[in-house]
């Protein structure tokens, strides 16, 4: 099974090694391991993310599953719609733990689904990691500093919106140090409102000389954007900050590109990786697009990074599209609970329980297509950033990011310490 003959304690993050007795030495059932699936499959939000993610998830349980499972069990993998709004995906994740009795949930794109839903892990004893779920305040408390972990079997393998648009500032400092005038466009909730928050603070911190001229709040869904593009365009900003994502991203740009938007005033999308893929050649050239960690089906290079390489072939073999940044998000999830549980499994001399999974994956650190992902003590993962410019380049169907204008933005720079909300580190920073 791949068991050592050894057990351990898992104390924190230290683990003290010792000899296994029989009475310690566990079972490993025979049954396949129950994993729950969640993603948008219907609406604006399925084409873009939902369905890609989906999509990712099972192609690493195919992977799994071929390479002989975890510790010999396969996955069964079911997949849900999250569609339904936050009181159906409560119901939902109910369900899951209760009565179907799973032994993971994978999922949630929407920020206000997963703060629906993770609580739920502890309330009744089921181990979620979210696997996009953006918000920053998903895992973060009012006041800094405080305790960590918020949730003890509630997790998230991937970074919050807090590297998207701090690295998009530190982005702009770096290819646009003369800017003067920014305005910003971000759906009206929470996703919307609080990505520009991070983004307005971290601007007045590194660029206290740039002025806001315009702040836009349009309703989620919205299908006629005519209005607020006439109102960037005459607000004179030269960037324009973006969380829009879905099917507004792609409805935004199309009607920004019909009436002259890109000829006067470049985009700075906090999430903006899947939309050149989305909207093809006609997506202009020029614009800032963050990839919500350094998901990229070019980088890291194939011919550096072969996980990558792997990943992108078979993907795009399988569904012939390259994969977004949902899909390696999905990646993560799947292969930390991976992880988590043989690291787990292989100190307590058998399977372990799901707080024994929860104790293993606090502090892991794991190779993914994108590079290394860690998951803190705040149960967090912490990432790199990857912010560049759209490009038409020869022998791509849609513009790439420019090669001589990306940029990566180390863990330390775009993610807040565990303990400390993502403002007031940013307030901390000295000038």
């Amino acid at each position: 099974m791949g068991l050592g003959l050894g057990a351990a304690e898992l104390l924190g993050s230290s683990v003290k090694v010792r000899k296994a007795t029989a009475a310690q030495t566990r079972s490993i059932p025979k049954s396949p391991i129950k994993a729950a699936t969640v993603s948008f499959l219907t609406g604006p939000a399925a084409a873009p993310f939902g369905i890609p993610g989906d999509n990712a998830y099972q192609l690493c349980a195919e992977e799994i599953n071929k390479q002989g499972g975890i510790f010999g069990r396969k996955i069964e993998l079911k997949s849900f719609d999250e569609a339904g709004g936050a009181d159906a995906n409560v119901k939902l994740a109910r369900k899951f733990i209760l009565e179907d009795k799973v032994d993971v949930i994978l999922g949630y794109v929407s920020s206000g689904n997963c703060k629906a839903v993770l609580p739920l892990s502890d309330e009744l004893g089921g181990l979620i990691i979210a696997y996009d779920c953006g918000t920053h305040v998903l895992m973060e408390k009012e006041r800094s500093p405080y305790k960590v972990p918020k949730y003890g079997l509630g997790f998230r393998s991937s970074a919050h919106l807090g590297i998207d648009n701090i690295g998009l500032v530190r982005y702009v400092k770096q290819y646009y140090p003369g800017i003067k005038k920014v305005a910003g466009i971000n759906p009206d909730y929470a996703w919307g409102r609080d990505s520009w928050k991070v983004f307005e603070t971290a601007m007045k911190k590194l660029m206290p000389e740039v002025k806001v001229v315009k702040k836009l709040w349009p309703k989620l869904f919205t299908t006629d954007f005519t209005a607020h593009v006439s109102a960037l365009i005459g607000s004179g900003a030269e960037i324009i900050h973006s969380a829009l994502w879905g099917g507004d991203a792609v409805t935004f740009t199309k009607q920004a590109i019909g009436m002259g938007l890109f000829k006067k005033a470049r985009m700075a999308f906090s999430r903006g990786e899947p939309y050149p893929q989305e909207v093809g050649m006609d997506y202009p050239e020029g614009q800032l697009i963050c990839c919500a960690g350094t998901h990229y089906f070019l980088y890291p290079p194939k011919d550096k990074w072969p996980l990558n390489k792997w990943f992108v072939e078979a993907y795009h073999k399988k569904y012939n599209k390259y994969p977004s940044y949902a899909c390696y998000h999905a990646y993560q999830a799947i292969y930390t609970y991976k992880a988590a549980v043989e690291k787990a499994g292989s100190l307590v001399g058998g399977w372990p329980s799901q707080e024994e999974i929860s104790k293993a994956a606090s502090g892991l650190s794991i190779e993914t297509p994108s590079g290394i992902l860690t998951i803190g003590e705040d149960h967090n993962g912490k990432e790199d950033v990857l912010i560049g410019i759209s490009k038409k380049v020869k022998g791509h169907s849609f513009p790439i990011l420019d090669p001589d204008r990306m940029a990566i933005f180390p863990a330390h720079q775009v993610n807040a310490p565990a303990g400390i909300r993502t403002e007031d580190w940013i307030k901390s920073w000295k000038a």
